[in-house]
């Protein structure tokens, strides 16, 4: 008896792996047809073909049948009704263009990698004239590791910094499959900022020039989203002894390229567009001080906007050799393989946020060491994406994440070796953010001559 249990669960494995390798040539789509080709009527609500596959839940023997395959058969005569088929039958996300999603986050991460740039400078700059500064004010989430530099008043009074980090960051929707609907998506990201400022009295003045990398996984659709932003600025800050305030603004463009599946055809449907930038920033802080320990209250505003110009989604032709059945599927009135391809909106995206956060620092000599909690209200374009055509299983569709609040909660230590180099170490995460995952260190070095 145990011998014929273990000789059939051998043969139905084997026959399994045997149908798997059949289909290994139309992985994603039972015909291997785009779902934007004129012959997928159910998708276009219209029969093209003179002949036309339907699913059927049994084998139906008749004098039209034409393949021995089970669940499929040719249609009557007369020809009324139009190929059918579950392929193209999407989650909403899955037949989205990547934009949609993604974008307004990466414009979130910009804006942090700028600010949190050029806020680092400035107080460094400050930091460098008081022998036990703490070089306070606000850590920006996305700065996970990197490395800064500056070299202080070399021609006529100029200083020049640099600054580089990188990230990685995850949307943590649940996800199940391509066909529910979800905006789960991962990546990392780095930045680069190079800047020239001055001080005049208890003033700073400066010009800043950065560039971001977004590469990212989107695998609600399947696909990748890769955008570079590039941008330039002016930031203004003042400090007395107690307060400190610092402006910023700026502009630039982007370039964006998109992969995602054609899940008809299994092919990558690619798309490429342009975007034009425009971001704000806003900062003041306190320092009150008794004795080695210093209070920090800070308050900051920081906001971004992104036009996306429209595009095509460029879906690749079928190919006659992964079609399945193309000599019933193709009549000779509609013998092609050609696609269409998909139309992509403009769009316009912004992330403006609002930050409170209180930092506490001990100056013990040349090291300095502090804590520091931030709580943030956001408001993120939210994700846009298509509706489900079909059922999932699900009795209710996944909706965007909503961002909306988060708090950050983060500590380090600051460093002075002589009187020409500081720098510091910090870690932290943000917690509460919606269906988000933020954690980092990051660590920045100023060298002066």
């Amino acid at each position: 008896m145990k011998l014929k249990r273990f000789l059939t669960v051998a043969i139905v494995a084997v026959m399994s792996l045997a149908g798997l390798s059949l289909n290994s040539a139309s992985a994603a789509g039972t015909y291997g047809i785009s779902c934007k080709n004129d012959a997928y009527g159910m998708q276009l609500g219209f029969h093209y073909t003179s002949v036309m596959y339907v699913y059927r839940s049994a084998m139906t023997l008749s004098v039209d049948v034409a393949t021995g395959a089970r669940g499929q058969y040719l249609n009557d005569a007369a020809k009324t009704g139009a190929y059918v088929g579950n392929d193209c039958i999407y989650a909403g996300a899955g037949d989205t263009n990547g934009t949609a999603v993604v974008a307004a986050d990466v414009a979130r991460m910009a804006i942090n990698s700028i600010v949190g740039a050029v806020s680092s400078r400035i107080d460094m700059a400050y930091a460098s004239k008081a022998e036990s500064s703490s070089a306070t004010g606000l850590t920006f989430t996305n700065k996970n590791d990197g490395v800064a530099m500056s070299a202080n008043r070399i021609i006529g009074g100029l200083s020049v910094w640099a600054d580089m980090t990188f990230s990685d960051f995850e949307n943590t929707q649940t996800f199940t499959n391509i066909r529910q609907d979800s905006m789960k998506f991962d990546g990392s990201s780095s930045s680069h900022s190079y800047g020239v400022d001055k001080t005049f009295g208890k003033a700073l003045v400066g010009l800043v020039v950065s560039s971001i990398d977004a590469d990212i996984t989107t695998t609600f659709n399947e696909g990748t989203y890769n955008q570079q932003i590039d941008t330039y600025g002016v930031y203004l800050a003042y400090r007395t002894s107690i307060f400190q305030i610092d402006l910023g603004m700026g502009e630039g463009d982007s370039d964006i390229s998109t992969t995602r599946k054609d899940f008809g055809n299994d092919q990558t449907i690619t798309g490429t567009t342009t975007a034009d930038v425009e971001y704000t920033n806003a900062r003041i802080s306190a320092t009150f001080s008794r004795g080695r320990f210093s209070l920090v209250p800070t308050a900051s505003y920081r906001q971004m906007s992104m036009d996306i110009k429209g595009f095509t989604d460029v879906r690749p032709d079928d190919l006659a050799s992964t079609v399945g059945g193309a000599q019933d599927i193709f009549s000779t009135s509609n013998a092609t393989l050609t696609t269409q391809d998909d139309a992509v909106s403009a769009r316009s995206v912004e992330t403006e946020s609002i930050d409170l956060g209180i930092k506490l620092s001990a100056s013990l000599g040349s090291l300095i060491p502090y804590v520091d909690y931030t709580y943030t209200s956001e408001d993120t374009s939210k994700a846009v994406y298509k509706k489900e055509v079909g059922p999932d299983g699900n009795d209710s569709e996944a909706v965007a994440s909503n961002y909306q609040s988060s708090s950050h909660i983060g500590g380090g230590i600051n460093f002075m070796l002589g009187s020409h180099v500081t720098g510091g170490i910090r870690a932290g995460s943000i917690n509460g953010r919606d269906d988000w995952k933020e954690d980092y260190v990051s660590g920045s070095l100023r060298i002066g001559f």
